[in-house]
């Protein structure tokens, strides 16, 4: 595979191989399943990270934020156990959608349930006493009127089921880039929002392995007729980079704040950052990989600056929606 990989051609026909055995459902879609290739214990720390996420930057450290709130999360995955936790740190109501069924495994997700529910304080407890049935076997199920999930329902759909101004705080995380029609997607999440909502999204603009061995961002050269053969239907990678999300967010939001989380071919940054200073986030060494990619870059990437390319990762903090 590795030597697969080194290769544009071989890369690419071996990605769209994957499409067509998708399209004709000979293989299942690989996006969501993160619990379900995770131990127990790791898998509820995720959740716990997540939602660590989620408060530190789109609430910017005020749990107060979250309480009472009636959230949605975009693209919950295989599990509930970043939504269990919104509501023991104070949500009224969490609601689930996903645009894919992934694979899962119940009891597995039973076990991360009553491991997340363990770890609670007794005041986090008490909150989802409602939603938490504890089991004889160790396991815990979640559920009721105040936690409720519905998949095989894209974001991106003309026919959202969402209901205008239904919602306080949208989350979600490694879910825009997946999106067929960011747009549709975005003004489907704003719709739904109350007037002095907010949106919480971790956006990952990696390569998600696509073409990554040749270079981090290879895939920016690939044609968008070559790029949906074969990106789509799995993982549905859009490309879209920082500044279309700023735009948006100017468009829609009175007020708005960017954590940069990745550069290309670096590690996080933790904790994230507002924006990047030449010499401590980045340095000739980067430009240089930028600067040998770029001239190969699709028209609609290589206006792009420097910095603009460089960024791989962003965390949203959205809060005011324009009427």
């Amino acid at each position: 595979m590795s030597f697969i990989d080194h290769s544009p051609i071989l890369a690419g026909l071996n990605y769209a191989k994957g499409q067509v055995l998708t399209r004709l459902k000979l293989r299942g879609h690989h996006s969501g399943s993160t619990g379900l290739n995770m131990s127990v214990e790791d898998a509820a720390g995720y959740a716990h990270r997540v939602v660590a996420d989620y408060l530190t930057y789109g609430a910017g450290g005020d749990t107060e934020r979250l309480r009472g709130k009636d959230v949605l999360e975009v693209g919950p995955g295989d599990n509930l156990g970043v939504a269990l936790l919104l509501l023991a740190k104070g949500a009224r109501t969490v609601t689930c959608i996903d645009g894919f069924a992934p694979n899962f495994d119940a009891k597995h997700n039973a076990y991360i349930y009553r491991a997340i529910y363990n770890g609670l304080s007794a005041e986090e407890k008490e909150r989802v006493k409602d939603v938490v049935t504890l089991q004889s076997d160790g396991t815990a199920t979640v559920g009721g009127d105040r936690l409720l999930s519905r998949y095989s329902v894209p974001m991106d759909s003309i026919a959202t089921p969402l209901e205008s101004q239904s919602y306080d705080i949208v989350i979600s995380r490694a879910v825009l880039e997946h999106l067929g029609n960011l747009e549709t997607g975005w003004k489907n999440m704003v719709r739904c929002l109350r007037f002095d909502g907010e949106m919480w999204h971790k956006v990952d603009f990696r390569c998600h392995n696509l073409f990554g061995e040749i270079h981090p961002l290879y895939f920016l050269t690939v044609s968008d007729t070559l790029w949906n053969l074969i990106s789509r239907p799995d993982p549905t990678m859009n490309r879209l980079r920082l500044p279309t999300y700023r735009e948006l967010a100017a468009r829609d939001f009175y007020d708005s704040r960017f954590y940069i989380t990745h550069i290309a071919g670096e590690n996080e940054f933790s904790p994230h950052i507002e924006s990047l200073i030449p010499g401590t986030h980045y340095d000739q060494r980067n430009l240089d990989g930028l600067r040998d990619i770029r001239p190969r870059l699709q028209k609609c990437f290589s206006d792009y600056s420097d910095e603009d390319l460089l960024v791989t990762g962003t965390f949203l903090a959205l809060r005011g929606v324009r009427t």
